[in-house]
C-alpha cells in the first residue's frame, strides 16, 4: 500500500511540473540555452524529488525479498 501511495504522489508532483512546464510554453523554446538549461535543472530536481518521496514513504520495504 505504501508503494502505491508514494506512485500516486510522484505522479501528482510529475504531473504539476509538466501542467507548469506547459503554461510556461518551456515546449516552444527548447532551442534557447537559458531555456533548455532551466528546463533540464526543473526535470532533474523533479526526479530527484519523486526519488525521495518514494523513499520517505516506501521506504526500503520493496527491496527486501524475505522478512
Amino acid at each position: 500500500m505504501a508503494s502505491a501511495k508514494a506512485f500516486f504522489l510522484m505522479g501528482l508532483l510529475t504531473s504539476l511540473v509538466a501542467l507548469l512546464l506547459y503554461s510556461l510554453d518551456a515546449h516552444i523554446h527548447y532551442r534557447d540555452l537559458t531555456w533548455a538549461l532551466v528546463v533540464s535543472i526543473v526535470l532533474l530536481s523533479t526526479h530527484v524529488c519523486n526519488m525521495a518521496i518514494y523513499f520517505v514513504i516506501a521506504g526500503d520495504k520493496p527491496y527486501k525479498w524475505f522478512d
